[in-house]
């Protein structure tokens, strides 16, 4: 498993993965995420894209990221208690237009990882933060039984875009707005990308 104690992860934060109990805690997540989409793409709240964070305040049959349901979200709070970081893994059953638009690779995806919501704070972007925690959901999804993790990111978000490729995501399809990522997870590879 990863070490985030290790000198890499600063003692400071404070890394804390949701229980499935709906509380202040999710929606903290919930308010951190949906203030970062503002803050990096300009837009506000919209039901239809971001139903999975109204998820987070859902008892554990409605979470998406309900360890019930092979699921799991983190925060990471600073040392004042502000979230500073967020990331989140789902099976791709719960996304249906991207399960559908992949089916002929993962089927109807309740079987592929989704990795979701990943993201850190702009004043705290650069330091490996983002790395620590995509390998974290790539480790907890191999120990939840996935093989492959999915992913997407915005076409015009070229750092992130660059992030991804270099955390070993192939792109499955572009349409120009969105490109659509894909990796196969396992022990070995995890290992591999989790040290870079």
């Amino acid at each position: 498993m990863l070490d985030l104690t290790s000198p890499n992860f600063p003692n400071q934060l404070l890394l804390t993965q949701l229980n499935d109990e709906a509380g202040e805690t999710a929606a903290r997540a919930r308010k951190f995420c949906l203030d970062v989409i503002k803050e990096f793409y300009g837009f506000d709240y919209r039901p239809d894209w971001h139903g999975d964070l109204d998820s987070l305040l859902l008892p554990p049959g409605g979470n998406h990221f309900s360890s019930s349901n092979r699921g799991a979200f983190w925060t990471v709070e600073d040392e004042t208690g502000e979230i500073i970081a967020t990331t989140g893994i789902r099976h791709l059953g719960w996304k249906p237009n991207c399960a559908t638009l992949f089916a002929d690779i993962y089927g109807d995806g309740t079987n592929v990882a989704s990795l979701w919501r990943l993201y850190v704070r702009k004043d705290k972007r650069a330091h490996g933060l983002g790395k620590r925690l995509a390998a974290l959901c790539e480790f907890d999804a191999l120990a939840k039984g996935y093989g492959r993790m999915y992913l997407h990111a915005s076409s015009d978000a070229v750092a992130t875009v660059g992030f991804w490729k270099s955390r070993q995501y192939v792109a499955l399809a572009d349409d120009g707005e969105t490109i659509h990522f894909d990796k196969l997870i396992n022990g070995k590879a995890v290992q591999a990308t989790a040290l870079r």
